[in-house]
């Protein structure tokens, strides 16, 4: 490509130095043959001017002689003789006795010429031949007499000396052009430049071949001349085979009154020369450039392989760490050499690094993933592996080895190292980490498959924390599991498919005091999910507030329609999740849902978990003072097994204490948990709390709780979960007058 674009700018400038050149010589030759025409026109006119002088003198001196002769011939050098013929050639007077003059009628030197003089007025230039009684070339100007009745008395000849002519134009600078002066009678050159004087004969005797100047006719140039109404002829480039040149640059001028031809030629080999010359210097600056743009262009692609290599290396390794950076399948596919060997994949993930980000800063952060990188490198560096940078706090570490034993003591030893001191800053941090890991090709054939593979056993093992897990089908297989119970369950709440059912809350008479509402979903393809199954996917989803309204909705639509029919009254208690209590809307909508269905809110009890007191209870006050001022009893559930404290149940306006099933299932066995049961009910009753006891199974166990003084009882003892027409019928047999239920919808 350079050699083009340099190649075709030396064209492009030699061409213009070639076109500089021609028409250079071209103007130099033109102004060459007007300065000569000019100065033959001059000369001539001054001849004519001589002789016209010596026609006046001959007409009107009687005594005229050759005194006026010598007068003539001592002021005009080129003069070499002054002769007066009649006009029938003879001679009457001569400037020298010795010059002899051929007979001019008849010589074939003269004939033309002098016959040319008698039959015009003007001066007439004839043909140049050497006289012999003088031994020159002379060119002679003749001009015709007349007297004052216009007839010829005699013809004045004056012959100027050729070779002092010739002399006098050689000595000018022609600038390496020959001209040429050539008589239009005869085609005969007169003059030439640069001819010696043997060449004379071979020049001046003999007329132009065909009578053509440059290879046309001299007639043809005459009548175009003449039909430009100029004395002179545009400068041209003819291919032509005069004086055996095959190429020349000529101009010519045509001279009407004197009707000769002046023309300047230079051979075409001139220019060329002339173009080589400097085309030499183009050629050394050409290569000079060339080479100049060669070395540019060199280092423009040497820097430029340079860039592309830096960049290359940006794109793929990770700015903050240095390690290789794989934000897509194909890098890992490289890095791991995908078919060639059989490897370990180890997915890498910081423990809480979120937590430092978010109180120290990202620079802080980042400034532990590079100390981190550091040590997952050194670890790595006695094995056959690679690390590279995956997401954020994410690594993934290539091993050349299956061997479990081995990759387990490097996981091991790894998450040891990760988890000693950092000092950062002056800080000291401790930071752990968890590892998924899965084998290529005996889990996964493909990149992509094996990093989901690891990313699996990373969940699991971020269960627990600062572990590594090797990827489980079976643990995988509940995962996807888990993954489709996620996505079906927004669906089966828009498709009604999950359902309730209530189970039969007994006070100590054995009358229905209330009913937990028990949520149910019958999936089309996985068939019965139980509830503690798909309870906590809609909770980690966050689908658990919109599930909650769902059964909220649902409880009190059922249930009050229920109560209207039969003209029951019971409380309904509706179990509420953490996410959903937590909503900033959430009273409004319970309150709305009240409305809607026309459930009397004294009727209505809420449950909540001991979890929820995680959160702060001063900020939660708040929703339970807003609960309570609506006439709506507050429960708290599984007691015993979770946050709560004795400053907690004094702070909480709680009307209903829950005691966990866990407590009740070994109640006639366990002495411990019996004592555990009667300070439970205890504590309770001396805060104004109403206890109901879940789980009971047996009569042993009603017995024991009722000594103890608990209120009220659920379990399968009394009833199972019933249907909506099942717990009509039951209704029907276990309720009174005053009879109140509740109502829990979340899980068994």
């Amino acid at each position: 490509m350079i050699l083009f674009i340099g190649t075709t700018l030396l064209a492009v400038a030699v061409y213009q130095e070639y076109d500089e050149i021609l028409q250079s010589t071209k103007n130099e030759q033109q102004h060459q043959l007007h300065m000569f025409h000019d100065r033959l026109d001059a000369l001539f006119r001054e001849q004519e001017l001589l002789q016209n002088v010596l026609a006046n003198s001959y007409l009107n001196n009687t005594n005229f002689n050759n005194q006026t002769f010598d007068t003539l011939l001592g002021i005009n050098p080129l003069l070499f003789g002054i002769v007066i013929v009649s006009k029938e050639g003879n001679l009457k007077f001569s400037s020298s006795a010795e010059l002899r003059l051929p007979d001019l009628l008849q010589d074939k030197n003269t004939q033309q010429w002098f016959q040319e003089t008698l039959n015009t007025d003007q001066m007439v230039i004839g043909k140049a031949y050497l006289l012999k009684s003088g031994h020159k070339w002379i060119l002679p100007i003749r001009k015709k007499i007349l007297d004052a009745k216009g007839n010829i008395v005699a013809v004045i000849s004056t012959g100027l000396d050729l070779t002092m002519l010739q002399q006098m134009w050689d000595d000018l600078d022609n600038f390496h052009n020959t001209m040429q002066v050539t008589l239009d009678n005869g085609a005969f050159p007169i003059l030439r430049s640069g001819l010696k004087i043997d060449e004379y004969a071979q020049h001046y005797n003999n007329s132009l071949p065909g009578k053509q100047l440059f290879g046309q006719h001299i007639s043809q140039l005459k009548a175009r001349s003449l039909a430009q109404k100029s004395a002179y002829l545009a400068p041209m480039i003819e291919h032509s085979e005069y004086s055996n040149t095959a190429k020349s640059i000529y101009s010519l001028s045509y001279n009407a009154r004197y009707h000769f031809w002046t023309s300047a030629e230079i051979p075409y080999q001139f220019v060329v020369q002339n173009l080589y010359q400097q085309g030499f210097y183009y050629l050394v600056f050409y290569l000079l450039l060339i080479v100049t743009i060669f070395i540019l262009f060199r280092w423009i692609a040497n820097n430029e392989i340079k860039n592309i290599a830096e960049l290359t290396y940006n794109a793929q390794h990770d700015e903050l760490t240095g390690l290789v950076y794989t934000a897509r399948y194909e890098s890992f596919n490289s890095i791991a050499g995908m078919g060639e060997k059989p490897f370990t994949l180890l997915y890498l993930d910081l423990d809480n690094f979120k937590n430092i980000n978010d109180t120290f800063g990202n620079r802080f952060g980042d400034l532990l993933l590079i100390k981190v990188a550091e040590r997952i490198v050194k670890n790595v560096s006695p094995y056959k592996g690679t690390v590279s940078r995956y997401h954020g706090d994410e690594f993934v570490i290539f091993i050349e080895s299956v061997d479990k034993i081995e990759i387990n003591l490097f996981a091991k030893l790894l998450l040891e190292n990760i988890s000693q001191p950092y000092l950062i800053k002056r800080n000291h941090f401790k930071i752990s980490a968890s590892i998924g890991i899965a084998c290529f090709p005996e889990h996964a054939s493909d990149i992509e498959t094996l990093l989901s593979y690891a990313g699996n056993s990373l969940f699991m093992a971020k269960k627990t924390k600062n572990q590594s897990q090797f990827f489980s089908k079976s643990e995988h297989h509940q995962l996807q599991r888990n993954i489709v119970i996620e996505q079906s369950l927004y669906q089966a709440v828009i498709n009604q498919e999950i359902t309730l059912v209530y189970q039969p809350q007994l006070d100590g008479n054995n009358k229905l005091f209330g009913v937990e509402a028990l949520v149910r979903w019958h999936h089309k393809e996985l068939g019965f999910i139980p509830p503690d199954v798909f309870i906590p996917i809609a909770e980690n989803s966050g689908f658990m507030p919109q599930l909650g309204l769902y059964i909220m909705h649902k409880a009190m639509q059922e249930i009050a329609l229920l109560k209207l029919q039969e003209n029951l009254t019971f409380k309904l208690s509706i179990n509420v999740s953490i996410r959903q209590f937590m909503k900033i809307d959430f009273i409004e909508k319970l309150i709305s849902a009240c409305n809607k269905y026309a459930i009397d809110k004294t009727d209505l009890n809420i449950e909540i978990t001991e979890s929820l007191f995680i959160e702060s209870v001063d900020t939660l006050l708040p929703l339970f003072d807003k609960i309570k001022s609506n006439a709506i009893s507050l429960s708290l559930d599984d007691f015993g097994t979770g946050y709560s404290s004795l400053s907690m149940l004094r702070k909480v306006p709680v009307d209903e204490l829950k005691i966990d099933k866990s407590f009740v299932d070994h109640l006639t066995t366990n002495h411990a948990d019996n004592v555990m049961v009667g300070i439970i009910i205890n504590m309770g009753k001396a805060l104004g709390m109403r206890i109901v006891a879940e789980g009971v199974e047996d009569k042993r166990q009603v017995t024991l709780l009722k000594k103890a003084g608990c209120d009220i009882f659920q379990g399968y003892y009394f009833s199972k979960p019933l249907a909506l027409e099942e717990l009509r019928i039951f209704a029907k047999k276990h309720c009174h007058s005053k009879t109140t239920k509740k109502v829990l919808a979340f899980a068994d």
